[in-house]
């Protein structure tokens, strides 16, 4: 039985380091069947259905961080779902070129690893231990990874030496990230309203989305998902009537309006008041 590893990550290097990483485990650890999505609008796209599936039945998540995607929304909203999905045990941050003293918010919760060759060995061994029947002894794991781990590292490093910042960035605030997602939103706003026809479902799948990053954020960073949702509200509510939608966007408000209170009673530790339905 095949051992699945759920690989997150985000950015241009970062997705080189996942596909080595995604193509070294296999040949290293034969009964692992790693799960890669090699775009980042294609994740988005699936995140609803093939992402989800591979989620419910993934053994071991990993999130390969490098300087600049610590606090990328992609990979927040990926590591509150895996921390959901995955006991939080076997969930690893894999470390390149970071020392987990740089990391902050809900990535510290995690198991971080730095990509050094004894750290990396424990994360293999994490791997390993939840493989049940096609776990490998302790002699023969120590030998294949001595064997494939010098292939690893120098395809990393001719990653990382060939990456084109020579600069770290500096860490962007929580404004930050929500002007990325807000300038992404008012691209999609722009484009549809300039189209003779918008899509009810295509609107639809789009406040589905946000509500749940909002929730995941909401839960790791406190008033931030409320923050987010305020932001969003006005071009939202452009693009749900341009698509001929205002109950969408009137659900919209309605569950981040739950949302609310069911944090504050869940922090307070108090019933939550009922509220309307939204109907759906």
């Amino acid at each position: 039985m095949s051992t699945k590893v759920f690989i997150s990550w985000s950015g241009e290097l970062s997705r080189k380091l996942a596909e080595a990483l995604r193509s070294w485990l296999p040949a290293t650890l034969q009964y692992v069947k790693p799960y890669f999505t090699p775009e980042d609008v294609e994740k988005g796209a699936k995140w609803n259905s093939e992402i989800t599936k591979e989620l419910e039945t993934s053994n071991v998540g990993i999130i390969c961080l490098t300087s600049d995607n610590t606090e990328k929304p992609w990979i927040l909203f990926e590591a509150g779902a895996l921390s959901k999905s995955i006991e939080k045990a076997r969930v690893c941050t894999l470390l390149f070129n970071l020392e987990p003293t740089d990391l902050k918010g809900p990535l510290t919760s995690f198991q971080g690893t730095r990509f050094l060759k004894e750290d990396f060995k424990r994360l293999i061994n994490t791997i390993n231990n939840v493989a049940g029947d096609s776990k490998l002894d302790t002699v023969v794991l120590d030998s294949v990874f001595e064997m494939w781990w010098p292939k690893l590292d120098e395809q990393i490093a001719d990653i990382l030496a060939n990456d084109g910042e020579s600069k770290e960035e500096e860490k962007r605030s929580d404004r930050d990230i929500l002007e990325e997602i807000l300038e992404l939103n008012r691209m999609n706003s722009t484009r549809n309203a300039h189209s003779t026809h918008v899509s009810r479902r295509a609107v639809g799948e789009i406040l589905e989305f946000l509500e749940e990053m909002a929730f995941v954020i909401d839960h790791e960073h406190g008033d931030l998902g409320f923050s987010l949702h305020k932001r969003l509200e006005r071009p939202m509510r452009h693009l749900c009537m341009a698509a001929d939608a205002p109950d969408l966007f009137d659900r919209f408000r309605r569950r981040r309006e739950r949302y609310q209170v069911e944090l504050f009673a869940k922090e307070n530790k108090c019933d939550e008041p009922e509220l309307p339905s939204d109907g759906g």
